[in-house]
């Protein structure tokens, strides 16, 4: 049966926007060379931020997304807008989006396959990018169509997919005027509003993202299929190992209840022996009880056994009740 469903339509009044995709040490916030970034942002550079913005067309018509790892910190983000607040409120839109941490198709390489550290960080950022063009589609259609750029201080731009959307900022002298110019000169190029709105339209429908969110799903289908393998591995290794650990209780109650009944059968024949020096109808009875066979020797053992059990009751007993007396009389 046909999809009758109604293709989404792109508001062409959105593409008059600008996306900025804003990194932060080494663009509003200097590095010093030799150090591991901290230190305070620039207002310098914040309000360069904000001519560039002036000439795009003010703050209502930007959006900017940190691709800076800044947006992982709440406490960062809070930091950076009261930054923006306090040294460029009206030129500066304050951030409230960034780029997700990663993306779950990774895009193959090879611009830095000598330092595989910085290649991994250039391609993430760039995937990360990608990937939020690539789900904005509706709601940031200026984006989708070209009306974007990144500002950062690693060289994005030795991935062909950052061609003409990448100011490159020196990280330890931030933003300057003359990136601001070349930032100007290279927004230039973007295809007007109109021609974006058209553009962002053919995205809607292009197959080749559409391909993109089968293969997505996918993989994250495979993922679980594989998360699923694994856990019926572990489930099947943690029900072999219980059955193995019951097999070794049974074992271990086994060999308790031997040594039980062997030590119980030693403390017997022990007092068995005592009590028939001290018993003389005791001592009869066993010597009896090795004369006779059959179901006579088998109920004057039972019978024995019972007198050494009371025996041995009544020695525990008057132990007891010695060791009450003996405290007792220590309390007077």
């Amino acid at each position: 049966m046909a999809d009758t469903t109604p293709a989404a339509a792109i508001d062409a009044s959105l593409c008059d926007r600008y996306v900025i995709f804003l990194d932060i040490d080494g663009v509003l916030l200097p590095v010093p060379r030799f150090t591991f970034g901290g230190g305070d942002l620039s207002p310098e550079s914040v309000q360069r931020l904000g001519g560039l913005i002036t000439h795009l067309g003010g703050r209502e018509k930007v959006t900017i997304v940190l691709s800076s790892t800044w947006r992982n910190s709440p406490d960062s983000v809070a930091r950076l807008n009261e930054f923006i607040t306090r040294h460029a409120a009206d030129t500066v839109p304050l951030v409230r989006c960034g780029t997700d941490n990663g993306t779950v198709l990774v895009t193959q390489v090879d611009y830095y396959a000598d330092d595989p550290t910085e290649q991994r960080l250039v391609r993430d950022r760039v995937d990360e990018i990608e990937r939020w063009l690539h789900t904005h589609v509706v709601d940031h259609p200026e984006a989708i169509a070209g009306r974007w750029f990144a500002i950062d201080d690693m060289k994005l731009d030795v991935d062909a997919r950052m061609a003409d959307h990448f100011l490159y900022t020196q990280t330890d002298v931030g933003i300057t005027d003359e990136d601001v110019a070349r930032a100007t000169e290279m927004v230039a190029a973007f295809p007007a509003p109109a021609e974006a709105a058209t553009r962002a339209q053919r995205a809607l429908q292009d197959p080749a993202l559409k391909q993109e969110e089968i293969r997505i799903l996918e993989v994250l289908l495979e993922r679980k299929a594989a998360e699923a393998d694994e856990l019926r591995r572990q489930l099947a290794d943690t029900a072999a190992d219980l059955a193995r650990q019951r097999e070794l209780n049974k074992e271990a109650e086994k060999n308790a209840r031997e040594r039980e009944r062997r030590l119980e059968d030693v403390s017997y024949r022990l007092a068995l022996y005592d009590f028939s020096k001290r018993h003389e109808t005791l001592r009869e009875a066993v010597e009896l009880c090795e004369k006779i066979t059959g179901p006579d020797r088998k109920a004057m053992n039972e019978s024995i056994r019972t007198v050494v059990n009371l025996l041995r009751e009544k020695k525990e007993l008057e132990k007891r009740v010695r060791a009450d007396m003996k405290k007792a009389n220590s309390k007077k």
